[in-house]
C-alpha cells in the first residue's frame, strides 16, 4: 500500500497538465509522440475549454501551458512559438468555387459566411472580416457558426456559405459534401505559441512540451 501511495506521488509531481483545442487537430498526435519520447515518465493531462478560458489557470498554476492562437494579454505569461497553421476555406461540394484548386478571396464577397462568435473563438472572428477587407468587401454574415459537426452538415443546405478551419483541423474533418480549398489574395495564416507562467521556473516536463512543439511533424 505504500509503495503505491508512494508511486502515486511521484507520478503527479511529473504530471504535466495542458490546456487545448479542437483547432489543433492532426498536429496534436504529432506533438503527443514527440512529449512522450522527450518525457517518457511524465503522464499528461489535457483540458480542453475557449482559449480566454484557458489563460487564467496557466497564470494561476492550475495549468502548466496552453496552446495559443493569434494575439491575447500577455501579462504574467511568456508565449513560446511553435508553428503557423493555413487558414482554408469550406465550401459545399457542389460549388463552383470548389471546383478550383485555391480561392481568391474576392470571389466568396456574394456568399454568407459563419462565423463563430467572439467569445468563443476571437481569433478566427477577427480574422476573417479583415481578410475580407483586404480583398476589398465586407463580409456578408450568415448564421453564427456552432461547431464543426452541426455547421458543417449543414453547409450545403439552402443558400451556399462559407466558414473556414484550420489546415490541421481540416485534416481530420472528411465531411461529406463539403470542401476545403486553400485560399489566397490573402493568404490567412495562424501562429501558435505555448504560454507558460512568466513567473516560475519551467519544470523539465514542461520545457518538453516547448521543444516537442518545435518537433517537425
Amino acid at each position: 500500500m505504500a509503495d503505491a501511495v508512494t508511486g502515486f506521488r511521484a507520478e503527479r509531481a511529473h504530471l504535466v497538465r495542458l490546456g487545448t483545442s479542437d483547432g489543433v487537430g492532426d498536429r496534436l498526435d504529432g506533438f503527443l509522440a514527440a512529449f512522450t519520447r522527450l518525457a517518457p515518465d511524465a503522464p499528461l493531462e489535457l483540458t480542453h475549454a475557449p482559449t480566454a478560458t484557458r489563460l487564467r489557470p496557466v497564470r494561476d498554476g492550475e495549468l502548466d501551458a496552453t496552446f495559443v492562437r493569434g494575439d491575447w494579454p500577455s501579462g504574467g505569461l511568456d508565449l513560446t512559438p511553435l508553428w503557423t497553421d493555413e487558414v482554408v476555406v469550406a465550401l459545399p461540394a457542389t460549388h463552383l468555387l470548389a471546383e478550383r484548386d485555391v480561392v481568391d478571396f474576392a470571389d466568396l464577397a456574394a456568399l454568407p459566411v459563419r462565423l463563430s462568435s467572439p467569445e468563443r473563438n476571437r481569433t478566427l472572428h477577427d480574422l476573417v472580416p479583415a481578410c475580407c477587407r483586404a480583398a476589398g468587401f465586407e463580409p456578408v454574415l450568415g448564421k453564427e457558426f456552432t461547431n464543426a459537426q452541426h455547421t458543417l452538415g449543414t453547409l450545403g443546405l439552402g443558400r451556399p456559405h462559407w466558414t473556414v478551419f484550420y489546415r490541421a483541423h481540416a485534416n481530420l474533418l472528411p465531411v461529406s459534401g463539403v470542401g476545403f480549398r486553400p485560399l489566397h489574395n490573402p493568404a490567412p495564416v495562424m501562429p501558435t505559441r505555448l504560454a507558460t507562467a512568466a513567473d516560475r521556473r519551467l519544470r523539465p516536463e514542461v520545457l518538453a512540451l516547448i521543444e516537442a512543439g518545435r518537433t517537425p511533424a
